[in-house]
């Protein structure tokens, strides 16, 4: 498997996975991770919207630079919305929403590292 190849379906996978979990379930992880359910609502939504964007990506016979530069700078800026939703809430989150908020920022942040890192090769996958 190539990674390079994939990691756009990686991405788009992955997020569709969580954003669908997360609003299915978004009033049991409420009251799960102490946090406003409308924040889980959020985090679902937000996870939706990557999801559509990186599944565009793949479906692209070719892009330009400047659209993986999107996804790169939007991973970057969801793992800070990840880190600062834990501190705006790190007097009443549980350990779970500390897992799964700061594991996604993890996740997010390695993938706009590796997007990044590969991102000409990504702009001209099928040139």
């Amino acid at each position: 498997m190539n990674i390079i190849k994939n990691i756009l379906w990686v991405d788009c996978g992955a997020a569709a996975f969580v954003g669908v979990v997360v609003l299915l379930a978004a009033q049991w992880l409420s009251s799960l991770y102490h946090l406003p359910k409308k924040v889980v609502i959020f985090i679902g939504c937000v996870n939706l919207l990557y999801a559509c964007y990186s599944f565009l990506l793949v479906n692209y016979k070719r892009r330009s630079i400047i659209l993986v530069n999107i996804l790169v700078v939007a991973n970057s800026i969801w793992v800070l919305i990840c880190l600062i939703l834990l501190w705006m809430f790190k007097e009443k989150v549980t350990i779970f929403a500390i897992m799964h908020i700061l594991g996604e920022a993890i996740f997010v942040g390695v993938l706009a590292r590796l997007e990044y890192l590969w991102r000409v090769q990504l702009s001209s996958w099928y040139h």
